[in-house]
């Protein structure tokens, strides 16, 4: 019984071993993205030594996309830098000091300095724009010769011409040009163009005309043809032409009938009412002359406005209006 119990322990042994044995196996192989990055690891080194620095470039960049690390980005900003790429080289060294722990011993310490000092030789070819907004105002997007821009407190640029164009959340757009120079920082202020809104009017007012502001008074007054003006006018004179001739020729009939009823040999009712008739007449005759006068006078009065009117401005003052006529 005791022999049974040994041999069945020792079997659960061995099999629990074997399960172990085959977990540590299976644990110490690296995964197929582990060998990826070893293979590319290897050839970037090798690229690196034959100065083959585009090559380079291609690889860490391949290694920073699949695996993001601290080494890679410094390696690419010192690869950047061999290539003559200066903002680049700018933008991902200074990410690569940034992160880099304090050192804790001399080998550390060496790749520290030696980091710091790429670093430092690169923002001697390459300026710095802060740019900025006011206070509370936070811009959708800032773009940096088209380029859209992660930190708009440090952007690293060639010298020369750039152009920063930033857009708000409400769709207004404000552009800026700036000329950056080596080694130099340039604060870059982004205005936005204020949005126009008429003053809201208090609860229970009623809506009326505004009493003129100072800088209303001050400014010229708008010049030149109203169309409503002279359209009006043009349409009073030709009624009151046709008004005129109307009564002029109505006046004519009624003379000419009362004539022919006084031609008449013996007097009838039709003769009497042609000579009560005579006043009414005269009426129309000088009602006819008035609305002729005051047509010509209202036509002349609007040509002369559109001549006049082109050339002539007029300020208001306190005391009155100064108008300024040129021929």
């Amino acid at each position: 019984m005791a022999t049974s119990l040994l041999r069945a322990s020792s079997s659960h042994a061995a099999a629990i071993a074997l399960v172990l044995a085959s977990f540590h196996l299976n644990a110490a192989e690296p995964p197929p993205r582990s060998r990826e990055l070893e293979a590319l690891y290897q050839q970037a080194e090798a690229a690196m030594k034959n100065l083959d620095m585009v090559e380079a470039r291609r690889l860490w960049a391949r290694i920073n996309h699949l695996d993001p690390s601290t080494m890679a980005l410094c390696q690419l900003g010192v690869v950047d830098t061999r290539l003559g790429r200066w903002d680049v080289a700018a933008e991902e060294l200074s990410e690569c000091a940034a992160r880099m722990p304090p050192p804790k011993n001399d080998v550390e310490r060496r790749r520290w300095e030696v980091r710091h000092a790429d670093l430092a030789r690169v923002l001697q070819e390459v300026g710095v724009l802060h740019i900025f907004t006011a206070p509370g105002v936070v811009p959708e997007r800032i773009l940096v010769d088209g380029r859209k821009v992660a930190r708009a407190d440090r952007v690293y640029v060639l010298p020369g011409l750039h152009e920063v164009v930033a857009m708000a959340y409400d769709g207004r757009i404000a552009r800026v040009s700036v000329t950056a120079r080596a080694a130099e920082s340039h604060s870059v202020p982004i205005v936005f163009d204020a949005i126009e809104s008429r003053p809201a009017r208090p609860a229970g007012s009623v809506a009326g005309p505004l009493a003129p502001t100072r800088e209303a008074l001050a400014a010229p007054a708008p010049s030149g043809v109203k169309p409503w003006v002279v359209a009006g006018g043009a349409t009073a004179a030709v009624g009151l032409l046709v008004t005129g001739i109307g009564l002029h020729l109505a006046a004519n009939s009624a003379e000419d009938e009362r004539r022919a009823a006084l031609c008449e040999v013996a007097p009838t009712d039709r003769v009497a009412q042609a000579n009560a008739s005579v006043e009414g007449v005269s009426t129309m005759s000088h009602l006819g002359t008035a609305s002729l006068t005051a047509g010509a006078l209202l036509g002349v009065a609007t040509l002369i406005y559109v001549v006049v009117a082109n050339d002539t401005e007029m300020r208001p003052r306190p005391g009155g209006a100064e108008v300024k006529v040129t021929w």
